[in-house]
């Protein structure tokens, strides 16, 4: 009698040892693959480590393409490290990237050409096989008035494209605490609310209710460091 339990308990171990690997198999393709793409007012992702904390431990892989005067449709101030964002959404065309969220343009000007490089990176991005979340433009200091009218558009372009929006400029419109000054560029507790409100965003965008553990994968793309958490 005492052989056969014990002979049934190893038997149930062993189908429980079985099912854990496709367990954890199963929550893995559940995660999203995220560009963020960004000038220099999200570059504090990058310099400020804790600002990608909120994403940890959600289903998201994030690589960060943010560099300092990134432009839409044009290349930055030193080509050969700010590339378009345009050419930065499809730089990637083929890492399987489900989500792009972008927040640059502070360093374009006029209301028409962020209509018609929105419509072109939307392009890009559903060429790509993603979908597309653009950040409202924080109306503070001497982008105040160029920012009221660029979120005009953002909003006439969401629901012109069904793209997603991130109210960066409502959250953050009374938090002077997270900006250096009358800037729109972030200290480091600023990009602590930076990371989680994307990550809040992101949550809402894929209306996720996952307990998922998996630790994403943070990939930061410059010339000398890759980040793996």
């Amino acid at each position: 009698m005492k052989r056969r339990i014990i002979s049934c308990f190893l038997t149930a171990a062993a189908v429980m040892s079985c099912a854990l690997p496709f367990s954890s198999a199963a929550n893995a393709t559940d995660r999203k693959n995220v560009l963020i793409v960004g000038d220099s007012v999200s570059t504090v992702l990058r310099w400020s480590p804790e600002s990608m904390k909120p994403l940890w431990g959600k289903p998201y892989n994030s690589t960060l393409e943010v560099w300092g005067c990134q432009k839409l449709l044009t290349e930055g101030c030193n080509p050969s490290k700010n590339p378009s964002a345009l050419a930065s959404v499809l730089k990637h065309k083929n890492d399987n990237i489900d989500i792009v969220v972008v927040m640059t343009g502070y360093n374009d000007t006029g209301d028409e050409y962020l209509r018609q490089a929105i419509r072109k990176i939307n392009t890009a991005v559903k060429q790509i096989g993603a979908e597309l979340m653009w950040l409202t433009y924080r109306q503070n200091g001497n982008v105040r008035i160029k920012a009221r009218g660029f979120n005009k558009v953002v909003r006439q372009e969401a629901k012109r494209l069904k793209m997603s929006i991130f109210d960066w400029d409502a959250k953050s419109r009374t938090k002077s605490a997270w900006f250096n000054g009358e800037s729109v560029h972030m200290n480091a507790r600023g990009g602590i609310a930076l990371g989680r409100g994307i990550r809040d965003a992101l949550d809402t965008h894929f209306q996720s209710g996952s307990t998922t553990t998996v630790a994403p994968t943070t990939t930061v793309l410059d010339t000398t460091t890759t980040v793996v958490p």
